[in-house]
């Protein structure tokens, strides 16, 4: 048994103890609300963080939305561009093919003209990404493509790019591409972690004229880029927080250096507009509360 299956045995662990721990929530509860007065306040306290934990743990995982922006790079754009932008799937112990062949589903669906993987394809192990197959059989109109994120450098990163390469995804790392539709060109340059990897900042743009999009796996390549060097940044990385409440927004603090100016969504950086997507997977915790998770859906006006 591989170390990342072996992972997926303390994952069904981690899933047994959170319904024991419900469970004694629930038994719990029901005590306090017989006992009345006081003691119901804390009941229904107890319960609804019981219900909290289920939720975050068995069911917002398992959610799937799809996020849409449109954003026009002309002031009279001739046609619409839709990128489909895919990314931290955390393929390990968290996550199972039929999961992924889900996500592959709604991602078909959507139309796209390009589908592009933000990566963080695996957790841990690089051999995860074996998981992740049938998300490598859709495939854009105009083109597939990848980059790696900070995960992905942990263990074997040759060996994810290879795999990812394999399934006729094309590997956009530090690379530049233009597309074309109905007459319009779109300019495309990925970026590599910069955590782990080796960005080249600031991205390759062959024409100034020309809109330009950049990708990257974490919103702080945006420190680097400054307006006119490119029109749209999209990355992912964050998870949005993974567990966020109503008005307080995310628990815990936002890997980046911009902190949670950066936790999800929409942001303006340095001038450049920057989208953030939630993302598919989780780390560290098989958790999500208020921040499901998510496929992202771009149309760019060209």
């Amino acid at each position: 048994m591989t170390d990342w299956r072996k992972g997926r045995s303390l994952g069904l662990v981690y899933d047994v103890l959170t319904a024991v721990l419900a469970g004694f929530g629930v038994v719990g509860a029901a005590m306090s609300f017989r006992a009345g007065g006081l003691w119901m306040s804390v009941g229904m306290l107890f319960a609804l963080g019981v219900g909290l934990i289920v939720w975050g743990v068995f069911i917002e995982p398992q959610r799937l939305i799809v996020r849409r922006y449109r954003e026009p790079l002309m002031l009279e754009p001739k046609t619409w561009v839709r990128l489909v932008f895919v990314s931290d799937m955390h393929a390990g112990p968290f996550r199972n093919r039929r999961w992924f062949e889900r996500v592959s589903l709604e991602v078909a669906s959507l139309g796209a003209d390009l589908v592009v993987f933000g990566g963080d394809f695996v957790s841990d192990h690089a051999e995860a990404v074996e998981q992740v197959v049938s998300l490598g059989r859709v495939h854009g109109r105009l083109g597939t493509f990848f980059v790696l994120g900070n995960h992905d450098y942990q263990d074997d990163p040759v060996s994810i790019r290879t795999t990812v390469a394999g399934w006729g995804i094309a590997d956009l790392t530090n690379g530049h591409i233009s597309v074309q539709k109905d007459g319009r060109t779109l300019q495309i340059s990925g970026m590599d972690d910069c955590w782990y990897g080796t960005p080249a900042s600031p991205p390759t743009r062959v024409s100034a004229t020309l809109p330009h999009i950049s990708i990257a796996h974490e919103p702080d390549i945006a420190l680097d880029v400054k307006e006119g060097d490119t029109d749209l940044i999209i990355t992912g990385h964050t998870h949005g927080g993974q567990i966020r409440l109503p008005f307080l927004g995310a628990l815990a603090g936002i890997p980046s250096l911009l902190g949670r100016r950066v936790d999800r969504g929409r942001k303006v950086v340095n001038g450049v507009p920057l989208i953030v997507s939630e993302g598919l997977g989780e780390a560290d915790v098989r958790a999500r509360l208020f921040c499901p998770p998510e496929v992202t859906v771009v149309d760019i006006g060209i």
